[in-house]
């Protein structure tokens, strides 16, 4: 495998209109790379846009209407088209809150809640793996999943993030055979630093600095396969 050359990769990052996926394309931006920012939401989307715009990146701006596996793979090509080959998807997913065992009607919660989870970041990660084997290109796929962001604690993240784990060891296994490289980002924990959480969550930015840059060191190394790193406060 070759080292991942980060000037004029193109990098596809979902989410990218939340905070996270934000500071990981103005982090890649800054490193010269071009950028495919994918969100559902368009205002946010457009924010993050526009801040990577300002500082003299390379970019467009996908909006993604429906998260069926069509326009996602509807993406891809328009990617393909205007900025050129993909090098490397960031699928970054918001975890979501999963039910307790003895909640009411824990099963039906919890299929609704995984379902909304994994669909479409499995969408994506079939899609780059597809992608990137049909074009020949020794890609990088980087899972990265955080609590979802709201003043409620989650004991059951970790199985969230043990879902992402076994995704990130299974595709890493299934892609060696392609050059692909996959690895994984999860949080340990999330701090806050305010005294009265009334009001939103939101991410630590040290906690936010050490995921950007977990990240940068995954797509970097070319040794880094089937394996997860822990950003830490």
């Amino acid at each position: 495998m070759v080292a991942m050359e980060i000037v004029q990769s193109v990098i596809l990052i979902t989410a990218a209109g939340s905070p996270i996926g934000k500071a990981i394309s103005l982090h890649f931006a800054s490193l010269g790379a071009k950028l495919a920012l994918v969100d559902i939401d368009k205002v946010q989307l457009n924010q993050t846009y526009r801040a990577c715009k300002a500082n003299g990146a390379a970019c467009e701006a996908f909006c993604l209407a429906q998260q069926d596996e069509a326009n996602i793979e509807g993406v891809f090509d328009s990617i393909h088209q205007q900025l050129g080959a993909i090098d490397v998807l960031i699928n970054y997913t918001q975890g979501t809150k999963l039910p307790a065992l003895f909640s009411p009607s824990s099963v039906d919660t919890f299929s609704h809640s995984m379902i909304d989870l994994a669909t479409t970041f499995f969408a994506f990660g079939k899609q780059a793996a597809h992608y990137m084997r049909n074009y020949n290109r020794q890609g990088v796929i980087v899972n990265l999943i955080t609590q979802p962001q709201d003043n409620e604690a989650h004991p059951n993240f970790d199985s969230t993030k043990a879902m992402v784990s076994g995704l990130t060891q299974s595709w890493a296994k299934e892609l060696a055979n392609f050059n692909i490289r996959v690895g994984g980002v999860v949080p340990i924990t999330i701090g806050c630093d305010c005294n009265d959480c009334s009001g939103s969550h939101v991410m630590n930015q040290h906690l936010q600095y050490e995921i950007v840059r977990s990240a940068e060191y995954i797509v970097t190394n070319d040794y880094f396969n089937g394996r997860m790193l822990e950003a830490e406060i």
